[in-house]
């Protein structure tokens, strides 16, 4: 294999770690994030500069090296969310104080009742609708499929944080980072589908650190650029009031388990 992930900076005002990412030299297969400072956040309206999280190489390692636990618990579900959510530098009083504890509750659901998981196609939907609620120049529409040959190619890589093609569906924080890789992307990229053919196991597929570093892209993602502008001019203007009701929209689009 000759491709090799390459990196974007986080962006603040993300929704749980999810949505928009700065893109520095996207990957034409996954486009994984690099590492980046938690340093404070410059610009914003009012509290919403206290809203941050991200996705990146760095913390995608990190949640893939924890160790396998089984959700049976209340306990066993907060201790996974928060340290999922330390890994990816979350906080502010919208997404610690209020999507953590939802999100936790949704894991425990999704654990015990496996009709519960997150489906491919409510992944896709909520794609969809951000890339509308972005204003996106050029929308991409994806599906089901779509994102199941995402995660596939993922699940190769990242065994730990994506779930394997015979799973029924994923865990809510698991969406939630798809989501995330999906918009960083601009979609589901062709070099991502084509590898998912290959129908690689989970972890078959180990990356060299050392080929990871940030480089100046010749073949420059434009679609997944476009959705880095559009989403970050969004997060840029909103408010408190519509942070939320963009919270409440998604995980209702996403059907996660506690709102069903």
């Amino acid at each position: 294999m000759n491709w090799i992930p390459r990196s974007s900076v986080g962006c603040p005002y993300c929704f749980a770690f999810l949505f928009c990412a700065i893109i520095v030299s996207p990957t034409d297969l996954v486009g994984q994030p690099r590492n980046q400072d938690r340093g404070s956040v410059k610009g914003g309206i009012g509290s919403m500069a206290n809203e941050q999280g991200y996705v990146n190489l760095r913390s995608l390692q990190t949640i893939n090296s924890l160790p396998v636990r089984r959700i049976g618990s209340f306990e066993d579900a907060d201790a996974y969310v928060k340290q999922v959510a330390e890994a990816c530098g979350v906080r502010g009083p919208i997404l610690t104080g209020e999507l953590i504890p939802l999100l936790v509750n949704e894991e425990l659901a999704a654990a015990e009742d496996p009709s519960k998981l997150v489906s491919d196609d409510r992944v896709a939907e909520a794609f969809n609708f951000l890339s509308d609620e972005f204003r996106v120049p050029h929308p991409q529409r994806i599906t089901g499929v779509d994102v199941l040959q995402y995660r596939i190619t993922m699940a190769a890589i990242y065994p730990h944080v994506f779930s394997p093609k015979n799973a029924g569906g994923v865990r809510p924080v698991e969406a939630l980072i798809l989501l995330h890789q999906l918009v960083f992307n601009g979609g589901v990229p062709e070099g991502a589908k084509k590898y998912a053919q290959k129908d690689p196991q989970p972890g078959s597929f180990n990356i060299d650190p050392s080929r990871t570093r940030a480089a100046i892209d010749k073949n420059p993602n434009l679609i997944g650029r476009e959705y880095w502008t559009a989403s970050a001019q969004y997060f840029r203007e909103l408010t408190p009031e519509k942070m939320q009701s963009f919270v409440d929209s998604t995980t209702k689009i996403m059907a996660l388990p506690v709102g069903r």
